[in-house]
């Protein structure tokens, strides 16, 4: 009977793993595997594989098949600080972040008490004229104390001075114009010149306001005073305040010339005035601008095609 006891003992030794030394039913090796991935941290838990230890003996057993797996993916977006996926822009010092600056264009408004050159000239705050600075945000011109009388700096030849109209225009333009003396701006002036239709003196009208150089030399004391023969002061003065120097030549042949086509008493002689100032051939007549008596305006005829100054006079 010996060798039925052995028989019996060797099987059961084969069937080691077919008991728990605890006393626990089943295989005591195997795991159950549980995965779970989360976006919130953008990786892959680990799967936990289970270890069973013995008496003496330490044993590691991973396992291949899974009982369980449970996969989980949560999206989740996090305000704490330094996991915001927001961009931003700093504006701190010693940040990279490029800012820049927006500049506002504020129209121009009359009557909101900010003079804007050079559409405006004054503004007092509100849009009522009468006050010094119209509706328009313009200086109002109040009574003329004086009014002025200039030579031009620049010259022309007969047919450059145009028709009188022609010539008007350019006397008001030079008045107001870049390097003019500040009290010609605004202010509108006619040349003294006659042609075979309008007089001088007539274009000048009939007032009663002394006339005065831009360096506020007087010249005359009203209109009337123009046809008598004589001035004060010599209209040597241009629009800049610049006093032109005489060549003191005769009126023949001096450079000092102005066309006026007008004789002292203020009347025009059409015989000698270029056609009209607008033709260059004829003559036209002159006076002299370094003049205080008649031939101020009636000196002497010269060819049209020479190029001399004119006499600009203030118009009320």
């Amino acid at each position: 009977m010996s060798f039925g006891r052995a028989s019996i003992a060797v099987a059961v030794l084969g069937c080691s793993g077919c008991f728990s030394p605890a006393g626990v039913a089943g295989s005591a090796t195997s795991s159950e595997t549980t995965t779970t991935t989360e976006s919130t941290s953008s990786s892959t838990a680990p799967t936990t594989t289970g270890t069973t230890g013995t008496t003496g003996t330490t044993s590691t057993t991973s396992t291949t098949s899974t009982t369980s797996t449970t996969s989980t993916t949560e999206s989740v977006t996090s305000t704490e600080p330094g996991t915001s996926t927001e961009p931003v822009t700093s504006t701190e010092p010693g940040t990279d972040a490029t800012t820049s600056d927006v500049t506002t264009v504020v129209p121009s408004m009359c009557g909101d008490g900010m003079v804007d050159a050079p559409l405006e000239q004054c503004d007092d705050g509100n849009l009522i004229s009468g006050d010094g600075c119209d509706a328009l945000c313009q200086i109002e011109q109040g009574p003329k104390v004086v009014r002025y009388v200039f030579l031009t700096s620049e010259v022309f030849t007969a047919l450059q001075v145009g028709k009188l109209t022609a010539a008007d225009e350019t006397c008001t333009k030079l008045a107001g114009g870049a390097g003019a003396v500040p009290e010609l701006k605004m202010r509108k002036f006619v040349a003294w010149l006659s042609d075979g239709a309008a007089n001088a003196s007539d274009r000048l009208g009939a007032g009663k306001t002394p006339y005065v150089r831009p360096d506020g030399m007087p010249v005359a004391p009203d209109a009337d005073a123009l046809t008598m023969g004589s001035l004060k002061n010599p209209i040597n003065v241009t629009e800049k305040g610049q006093s032109i120097p005489s060549s003191m030549e005769p009126c023949a042949v001096s450079s000092d010339g102005v066309w006026t086509g007008t004789l002292v008493d203020g009347l025009g002689d059409g015989g000698v005035s270029c056609g009209g100032w607008q033709s260059d051939q004829g003559q036209g007549l002159i006076g002299m601008f370094d003049a205080v008596n008649a031939t101020w305006t009636a000196c002497a005829p010269r060819h049209c095609t020479e190029a001399f100054r004119l006499y600009c006079f203030e118009i009320e």
